[in-house]
């Protein structure tokens, strides 16, 4: 399966095609669409690690004023973490691997 993905690629690169919406004048990716490619990915990485932060503090934690919104933040955090990674991983892979 690699190893079809590096030959598509490969004769992609070749023919010189280029399936980019957002830079229709050639196959370079500009720095700004990198970035703006892999930033749901970090700030969805970052998500999940606070999420778990809150997930450590309902579990280590006797009272229930603090148990209740630890978990509820959780459960939001988590959702927002796996919509960002999700995202991210859609768009860079679409452009990285979709040729």
């Amino acid at each position: 399966m690699f190893i079809k993905f590096k030959v598509r690629i490969s004769q992609t690169v070749q023919s010189g095609y280029c399936y980019d919406v957002l830079n229709n004048d050639g196959c370079e990716i500009s720095m700004w669409q990198a970035y703006f490619f892999i930033l749901p990915i970090g700030l969805g990485i970052i998500t999940l690690v606070v999420s778990l932060i809150f997930l450590f503090a309902y579990i280590t934690s006797n009272d229930n004023a603090t148990r209740l919104p630890a978990f509820n933040w959780f459960k939001r955090l988590i959702v927002v973490a796996f919509l960002l990674l999700s995202m991210g991983l859609f768009m860079t892979f679409k452009y990285f691997w979709g040729r």
